[in-house]
């Protein structure tokens, strides 16, 4: 009778032993860490995977939104592509990274990148401008959005002021205006967009300059020109043409 309590005795701390090493093998090379993208409400989170360590439960499962994609022709044997995004949270900026996507019959596969940061609710034009392809080898043009971040942290709000005009010779379009730096800080490079419209808001095409090293509280002209593209100048309405300004990297 004692022989067989002794086994059972002696089996029963072996099988806690092992039991004891099969736990903790378990917790220490098959059990996931706790993750923003494991399905479950831990570290800290205020909701599941959101808030604490992971990103803010107001924009979970937001992204930024793509409104239109357009190409326009350029010229010969050029095209300028657009993208118009908008930032659908109310409370946070967004930092993103994006790339075109050009499909069709092209000598390489461009795939064409950049950044951008927008401030909420912000709506932004995305343009590539002058490229060297022929409008009838693309078939289809897709705006990708990659490592989207999101802050509280607002851009700094410049005072930044610009007026401009529209002018029509011939076939020949060009918005001629002055940016006006009214802050207290250099801008080392301003990109403007100028963005033409037809009579029923549509873009007819986009365009873009370069100001270089525009300092405090001064006021700078500038000349955005357009290609001659057919019936761009009739369509066109001079009022409704818009100015979008941005610091450049």
């Amino acid at each position: 009778m004692n022989r067989i309590l002794k086994q059972l005795a002696f089996g029963s701390v072996f099988f806690i032993i092992f039991a004891l090493v099969a736990l903790g093998a378990y917790f220490f090379y098959f059990r996931s860490s706790p993750s923003c993208a494991d399905n479950k409400q831990n570290q800290n989170e205020i909701g599941v995977d959101c808030g604490g360590r992971c990103i803010p439960c107001e924009v979970k499962g937001l992204n930024i939104v793509t409104e239109e994609i357009k190409v326009f022709p350029a010229g010969k044997n050029q095209i300028t592509l657009l993208a118009k995004v908008r930032n659908p949270s109310q409370n946070f900026s967004a930092s993103f990274s994006y790339k075109f996507n050009l499909g069709g019959t092209l000598p390489d596969q461009r795939e064409l990148r950049g950044s951008e940061t927008l401030a909420p609710q912000e709506i932004q034009y995305i343009i590539v401008p002058n490229l060297p392809i022929d409008e009838e080898h693309i078939n289809g043009v897709s705006l990708d959005v990659s490592e989207l971040n999101w802050s509280e942290n607002k851009p700094p709000i410049l005072n930044v002021r610009v007026n401009s005009q529209s002018s029509v010779d011939k076939n020949r379009v060009t918005v001629t205006g002055s940016l006006f730096n009214n802050s207290a800080v250099n801008l080392p490079i301003v990109k403007l967009t100028a963005l033409l419209f037809d009579k029923e808001g549509k873009v007819l095409n986009a365009s873009i300059t370069e100001l270089e090293k525009v300092g405090a509280f001064s006021e700078r002209q500038f000349i955005v020109f357009f290609p001659e593209v057919e019936g761009l100048a009739k369509n066109l309405d001079p009022q409704k043409t818009e100015i979008q300004w941005e610091l450049d990297d």
